[in-house]
């Protein structure tokens, strides 16, 4: 096996030298005021966008898959005037049954969590005509890219978390203009 040659840059000797300094150094040589540059991230406007799926991963933490979607072919901006929606990517998020969700009702009470999040999951696979009928389904589909350029259309709407906005998609459906 070939052992990897490293060379020193000027880039890295100058980062070198950054390290070197001290604290009041680093920030004697800078220039900003974050109060007058500060500027909040642009949001997509609400409405139904077009877009495909990107990325399909399953935090396993959060138990949920998580769908990304690039939107394009929908023209315009978002709300700071010049950012353009096409290019942006928005986020969609099934929830997956977690132990114990049997022995919980939802908040209408008409449901086990359990049931709700199956019946979510059913009616989202219906829209988009895709198969998440089991786990192994769901997993073999993620690792082989199945749902990757899969055309959707995207419900965005702007939601408020912490105190800050932020664009979700609360909806996504097979898209009908592609």
């Amino acid at each position: 096996m070939a052992k990897k040659e490293t060379t020193t840059t000027d880039e890295n000797e100058n980062y070198a030298d950054e390290a070197e300094q001290s604290g009041d150094e680093v920030l004697a040589g800078m220039d900003f005021n974050v109060d007058d540059e500060y500027k909040p991230d642009p949001l997509i406007p609400k409405g139904n966008y077009h877009g495909n799926v990107t990325n399909v991963s399953v935090n396993a933490a959060q138990k949920c898959i998580i769908w990304d979607i690039c939107l394009h072919d929908n023209g315009g901006v978002m709300n700071d005037d010049e950012t353009p929606i096409d290019g942006a990517h928005v986020w969609f998020r099934n929830w997956l049954p977690r132990a114990g969700d049997e022995n919980t009702l939802t908040k209408s009470g008409k449901h086990s969590k359990r049931q709700s999040k199956i019946n979510m999951l059913n009616d989202f696979s219906k829209e988009l005509d895709i198969d998440m009928s089991t786990p192994q389904k769901i997993a073999e589909s993620i690792q082989d890219a199945v749902w990757i350029g899969l055309e959707v259309s995207a419900e965005v709407d702007i939601d408020e978390y912490q105190g800050k906005f932020r664009n979700v998609a609360n909806r996504l459906r097979k898209s009908t203009s592609f």
